[in-house]
């Protein structure tokens, strides 16, 4: 079985070490630890949720508890002086000390790219509304069979979850044998319910597909990149029901009718499932590694952009905010450093606190993108943070700690970069700037 393709993020972090390590940690030796990366904000405007269902609200997420007095001008000079050295064409940053206020602002509403700092907007509303939550594809009949028989169809129920693997469909074929079954009158038939079909995002160059995320579906299989043939990309869905056929008659189970998606089903007797683990941890998954495909499709378990914007309005996020995608893969996609700032200060005071910081990848730590940033410097175990990466784009999102021990809050986004070692480089030493901070 192939390796997923490896992520942007993924493949610069072990390029980047040497230069970054070495650079870093000649000026700044100290303990191991953190590692962290940038994320994205999603639209501005206020939202009303259709269920009246509570939003999660902070009075302190919002602008007017930012103390807007509180800019640290000598700092924000020493900010500018390390960002001089990323090769942006631009570039914009927010620094929020807890306790103190916004230390830091340059260029704080421009609207750019935030290639994989997205995905911290996708996932809040999950970790926000059902970090319990597990993903259930079961498997269905109308009636329990008879001598073996199923009168009728076999229904798989898609539950759009990014974790199924190829052994859990043999698991579920194998539950289907066990429950008495062995002949299948009617077809197999994949009830995907109003989850979307679309296997691609708008605003992705073509060749994403597969390299940078598997096509989309709703019963993805590994991630829908076991396959890499044009007929797969364009159609995975009834490919990866074709595969559960194989391993229903690997078991002996044979079905008589051919293969089907609908939208709807009947059946209502369930012969095999497969939950996933908690949403929490499909959530770290997201963000450690930074994985295209589980923020796609988490989105649609998320509620879509619909519940992403809902959150969004609720961190009181007022600068332009527009995603097309939930991976930050878009070329569309439009986010400030502040707007990061306000939801991740959203998310802090709030019942995502813990999962979210768990989720966050850490400077220096063995999991995650920033696996090799911030060693051997006093950000190693400290920064934890979301990394984003496209051509040209960097980001950086996420938490750290100052001298005095007071939460950072803080985002840094580069745009037109023409090298992006340098601008990784450049953004790592503002941030150890804020780790030495006692202001």
């Amino acid at each position: 079985m192939p390796s997923p393709p490896r992520r942007l993020d993924a493949c610069l972090a072990a390029g980047t070490v040497a230069v970054i390590a070495g650079v870093l940690g000649s000026q700044l030796l100290a303990p191991a630890g953190a590692r962290g990366a940038t994320r994205a904000s999603t639209v501005a405007s206020p939202v009303t949720r259709s269920d009246g269902t509570a939003r999660h609200q902070s009075a302190s997420a919002r602008p007017g508890a930012t103390d807007r007095g509180a800019i640290d001008h000598d700092l924000q000079a020493r900010l500018a002086g390390r960002m001089s050295r990323s090769t942006a064409g631009r570039y914009g940053l927010v620094f929020d000390v807890a306790g103190v206020g916004r230390v830091a602002s340059i260029h704080p509403a421009g609207a750019m790219r935030p290639a994989s700092t997205q995905k911290l907007f996708t996932t809040l509303p999950l970790l926000l509304d059902q970090p319990g939550r597990r993903l259930v594809t079961s498997v269905r009949v109308v009636a329990r069979p008879e001598a073996g028989v199923v009168h009728g169809d076999l229904v798989v129920h898609a539950a759009a979850d990014p974790s199924l693997l190829k052994f859990h469909l043999t698991h579920l074929a194998e539950q289907v044998r066990a429950a008495g079954v062995r002949h299948v009158t009617g077809q197999l038939r994949l009830d995907t319910g109003s989850l979307p079909m679309r296997t691609r995002q708008p605003g992705w160059k073509p060749d994403f597909v597969p390299w940078d995320v598997g096509p989309l579906s709703p019963f993805p299989v590994y991630e829908d990149v076991w396959r890499h043939d044009s007929g797969y990309l364009q159609h995975p869905t009834l490919a990866n029901l074709r595969l559960f056929r194989a391993r229903l008659a690997d078991q002996g189970v044979s079905v008589a009718g051919g293969n089907e998606i609908t939208r709807s089903s009947h059946a209502r007797v369930v012969v095999a499932r497969h939950q996933s683990a908690p949403v929490r941890d499909l959530v770290r998954h997201t963000l450690q590694i930074s994985d295209n495909f589980y923020a796609e499709t988490l989105l649609v378990v998320a509620g879509g952009h619909q519940r992403v914007r809902e959150v969004t309005a609720d961190a009181g996020v007022t600068d332009q905010s527009f995603s097309t995608d939930g991976s930050g893969l878009s070329y569309d996609d439009r986010e400030s450093p502040r707007g990061e700032v306000m939801l991740l200060r959203y998310a802090d005071k709030g019942p995502a606190r813990n999962d979210l910081r768990r989720a966050l990848p850490i400077g220096c730590n063995h999991n995650g993108t920033l696996e090799h940033r911030f060693c051997g410097t006093i950000g190693a175990g400290k920064v934890f943070a979301k990394t984003g990466t496209l051509d040209h784009t960097t980001a950086l999102a996420g938490y750290t700690t100052d001298a005095l021990g007071r939460n950072v809050t803080f985002s840094v986004i580069c745009a037109g970069v023409r090298s992006l070692t340098a601008a990784m480089r450049a953004t790592d030493k503002a941030v150890l700037v804020l780790r030495h901070y006692s202001g």
